[in-house]
């Protein structure tokens, strides 16, 4: 043990650091911050759709042209005559379709007799397939009666596509 005056000084323990309260520091200022505020609902124009009016047709047969208070009427409901110097305007009627409409109809029934000419025994997923394909031709002959004759060449191409994944087997 070494000599008494090589020692520390021993202090009682309620002085020792450890029982010590921290330093006082002074109180620091933050500064102040409010609170973000919520967010406001961003509001959307009303749009305004316009009003539809019914038209009045002011009828003037086609061998004849329109006397001064029937172009009168015409203009005042915004209209002109279908008489033309040409002749009367006629929208594109089936005669100009004709030739497309039987294109679609003569695939329509060539898949129709293709899928009637299958004679062996189909798997469930070949009979599903095969009712798929009946379904799309009700639905390109309806769009034919319907003058839908894009609509009916998709279906009918829909219809092909899959005779062919059939017969391919």
């Amino acid at each position: 043990m070494p000599p008494a005056a090589a020692q520390a000084p021993t202090l009682p323990v309620y002085l020792s650091e450890a029982n010590m309260p921290p330093p006082q520091l002074p109180p620091v200022e933050l500064p102040h911050i409010s609170p973000p505020s919520p967010p406001v609902p961003e509001q959307k124009p009303i749009k305004h759709r316009p009003a539809h009016h019914k038209v009045k047709h002011t009828e003037v047969p086609a061998n004849q042209n329109p006397t001064p208070s029937q172009q009168a009427e015409i203009a005042s409901n915004g209209g002109t005559s279908d008489i033309t110097p040409i002749g009367q305007l006629t929208a594109a009627g089936e005669s100009t379709n004709t030739p497309r409409r039987n294109q679609i109809l003569d695939e329509i029934n060539a898949i129709q007799k293709g899928l009637d000419n299958l004679k062996r025994p189909l798997s469930k997923d070949e009979q599903t397939t095969a009712d798929q394909i009946r379904t799309f031709l009700t639905k390109a002959r309806q769009a034919l009666d319907q003058e839908d004759l894009d609509g009916a060449h998709i279906l009918a191409t829909k219809a092909k596509v899959l005779l062919t994944e059939l017969t391919s087997k």
